[in-house]
């Protein structure tokens, strides 16, 4: 806002004229930098033997859309950024609303919205910019801008609830006390209040159908199953297109990007998915915001993997509020998990007696803590040769083939169970342990 905005009265009527005269300030700034930049980008030069030749200007945009690479050339510098949209949809069929874009700055800093003219976005280089000239004399400057396309085709769009951005992001677990059949237990699921207003607005669009027979699987993403960094996936596709805009070899910067992507995912990570959906159905429920929950599986190839398939995916909205007492006594509101919004959807396919649910958050199994199994959290920088789904591929296996019930079985000894030391059915009595161990996992019976 300019000097004489700011000094005006903070009256109700001087705040409305201020704003309008920044509008027009802003509108009237654009329109001069188009001018100026059409003006500097058509000049008339002279060409041997004499005569004139017009320098003109157009701009190319290259998406990385996945594997793809989407241009759209010879686009008008008065273009803005809602058009490319459509014209990115006619070629992906991803709607507007549902696309992306990253990578795109302006030159005034100026958040990309979908006002923005082609004309006030900053090329990355000197690279991305070039003169050719015709055989007839007229010169064209290009300019090239590369960028990364986020969203998923229509026709393969499974839920897109709105943002609830008042929903926490995932942060670190702390130990709760919150048992089945306690006040606070019957609080939450006894009335049974927010489980109908949340099943009732969640929507359940189905990817691939549930298959006869086939237990449920619940699986978080973060720290769970993968460690996204958005920014390590932006800075390699960056190093890509330089490359590949200073006529480089870009096959190692294709090949750094993968790689990058592939780091994100828990060692195993395919493999594993690829056993469980043998014995499995399979479903996604990440504690994100949906955005990224996208984002994530598009960009690790978890929604293209022909080896496995989710039945569908939950994100954060699904979500809502209980309290919990910490083992200190003091109280905590978190958010939860409620796997009774999935049953009361499908009532005679999955049920507590064969779901399991696995989290790296305790607290996510507050309301259904017979089926929560908990992994260790995943840090690729901490631990880059962790195999725990490696063995939890091999319980898991065990477990939908031998028990009928699982609420039969405490999850938190699957380790001792991969390990022989424990019995897979440990709630019906009897002896639990195998031979010679029994004191060795009671002296370490939590895991």
């Amino acid at each position: 806002m300019d000097s004489s905005s700011s000094s005006s009265s903070s009256s109700p009527m001087n705040m409305a004229d201020d704003t309008t005269t920044y509008s027009n300030n802003r509108e009237q700034q654009l329109q001069q930098q188009v001018q100026v930049q059409q003006q500097e980008l058509s000049v008339t030069s002279s060409l041997s033997g004499g005569g004139s030749s017009t320098t003109e200007y157009a701009v190319t945009l290259i998406a990385k859309w996945g594997k793809e690479k989407i241009e759209l050339n010879d686009l008008s510098p008065t273009t803005n950024i809602a058009q490319v949209k459509d014209m990115l949809s006619e070629k992906t069929n991803v709607l507007p609303k549902r696309q992306k874009l990253i990578g795109l700055t302006t030159v005034t800093k100026v958040k990309v919205t979908d006002q923005v003219l082609l004309s006030e976005l900053k090329p990355k280089s000197k690279a991305m910019t070039t003169i050719k000239t015709s055989p007839d004399g007229i010169a064209t400057k290009l300019v090239q801008h590369n960028f990364i396309l986020m969203g998923t085709p229509e026709a393969n769009i499974f839920v897109d609830p709105n943002d609830h951005d008042g929903l926490p992001e995932v942060i670190d677990d702390f130990d709760l006390d919150f048992t089945a059949g306690s006040q606070q237990w019957l609080a939450h699921v006894a009335t049974g209040q927010n489980l109908k207003k949340f099943t009732d607005s969640t929507a359940i669009n189905i990817i691939v159908e549930p298959r006869a027979g086939k237990p449920l699987m619940v699986l978080d993403l973060d720290h769970c199953l993968l460690d996204f960094s958005r920014k390590s996936i932006e800075r390699a596709s960056t190093a890509e297109r330089i490359a590949e805009a200073n006529g480089n070899n870009t096959n190692a910067a294709t090949r750094t990007t993968q790689e990058t992507i592939e780091k994100m995912k828990r060692p195993g990570l395919d493999s594993f998915l690829a056993k469980a959906y043998q014995s499995y159905d399979l479903v996604v429920w990440s504690q994100t915001s949906w955005r990224w929950l996208e984002t994530k599986l598009i960009e690790l190839g978890m929604l293209t993997n022909p080896q496995y398939r989710f039945c569908f995916v939950l994100d954060k909205t699904s979500m809502f509020a209980v309290t919990s007492t910490s083992r200190s006594g003091k109280e905590m509101k978190h958010y939860v998990k409620p796997l009774q919004i999935i049953w009361n959807k499908f009532p005679q396919v999955w049920g507590p007696h064969n779901t399991v649910h696995l989290d790296d958050l305790q607290r996510n199994f507050a309301l259904n803590p017979h089926n929560g199994l908990r992994v260790t959290a995943y840090y690729r920088k901490k631990n880059p040769n962790d195999i725990e789904l490696m063995g939890l591929g091999t319980y898991l296996e065990k477990l939908a083939l031998e028990v009928k019930d699982f609420t039969t079985v405490e999850f938190k000894y699957w380790q001792d169970v991969v390990a022989g030391k424990m019995k897979l059915l440990t709630k019906e009595g009897g002896d639990d342990y195998a031979d010679g161990d029994d004191k060795k996992v009671a002296a370490n019976p939590k895991r």
